[in-house]
């Protein structure tokens, strides 16, 4: 089991005021004044009162050396700051392959998460640090380690538009389909960032396009026109997304751009022959919704393409001031 400072004196009693001169020497790559340290006797895993073991300060600088002879001198490897995170955690988290290389091979815990489930092989996705995450999934990290929210390390790949880490996790064999708490797909948080790059390659590695539904049904297709991707709307159009596919409410890909005046997602939609009259339940159809909205550009796309407007059955909802969430 880890060692999990809880900061107080009565976890640590003699580490709770510890050596800071030593403290100094880990985080600024004093190898000299380390050796001095450890030969009066100092703590080598004591915690400063920040929540830093020598090893963690060592491995957030890059201090190989000095990481090294912390190792050699028996110092806890899996050691854990109050949120969780360990010395390998804060290596991956800093990009400090040389780091990671020596914890992994002195026997650290490659899956241990932080209290809100993130793993070091996921922190390291989330900041591109691909020499780390070589590191991490030949060590065999779990590619699929979730965390509270569901969420992998290819979904924060995808969502935050790095490539090559999608790519890393890909040839892995990372689950492209794996949902998070919400419904969503590696897939869908591309689509819904506009992260044009990571689309593409998880099109091309079989992802899915329309099952990829959140709890509201909506999918990638729909979050990137409600959010006027036109790049992503043009990808999943070519890659076989189904345009009119439909949200709990009734809302299609186009009745969204409409709504939200995406002329350029409305013009690409159309071109793909989506449903020019697909309506809410309640009669509203994208015309109806754009032209209500004020959307002058997107009338006159949908009204040359020959849309209805359809207001019988919005009698009694004329001034909706809500009309998609």
């Amino acid at each position: 089991m880890p060692v999990v400072n809880q900061n107080t004196s009565e976890s640590h009693p003699d580490t709770f005021f510890p050596d800071l001169t030593f403290f100094r020497a880990c985080s600024g790559g004093d190898l000299d004044q380390v050796e001095r340290s450890l030969a009066e006797g100092v703590n080598v895993n004591a915690f400063r009162t920040d929540d830093f073991t020598a090893l963690m300060l060592a491995c957030s600088r890059g201090h190989t050396d000095v990481v090294v002879r912390l190792i050699n001198t028996g110092a806890n490897l899996d050691a854990a700051r109050s949120n969780g995170a360990s010395a390998l955690f804060i290596a991956a988290e800093y990009g400090n392959t040389g780091c990671v290389k020596l914890l992994i091979n002195a026997g650290a815990d490659i899956n241990a998460a932080r209290s809100n489930g993130t793993t070091a092989l996921f922190i390291a996705a989330k900041f591109t640090n691909t020499d780390c995450m070589k590191r991490l999934i030949n060590a065999g990290a779990d590619i699929n380690a979730r965390t509270r929210s569901g969420t992998t390390p290819l979904h924060v790949a995808a969502a935050l538009g790095n490539s090559d880490c999608v790519k890393l996790l890909i040839n892995a064999e990372a689950d492209l389909n794996v949902r998070n708490k919400d419904g969503a797909t590696p897939l869908y948080m591309a689509a819904q960032n506009s992260n044009t790059g990571c689309l593409k390659i998880l099109i091309e590695a079989g992802a899915d396009l329309n099952t990829a539904r959140i709890t509201t049904g909506a999918t990638p297709l729909f979050m990137a026109a409600r959010n006027d991707h036109s790049d992503c709307v043009k990808l999943l159009i070519n890659a076989g997304a189904d345009i009119d596919a439909r949200t709990e409410n009734g809302a299609t890909p186009l009745f969204i751009a409409a709504q939200e005046n995406n002329t350029d997602c409305v013009e690409l939609l159309i071109r793909a022959g989506a449903n020019l009259n697909a309506a809410l339940p309640d009669g509203t159809t994208p015309l109806f919704i754009s032209s209500a909205m004020g959307n002058s550009d997107c009338t006159k796309l949908l009204i040359n393409a020959g849309a209805e407007f359809r207001t019988e059955a919005d009698k009694e909802t004329k001034e909706r001031r809500c009309f998609v969430q």
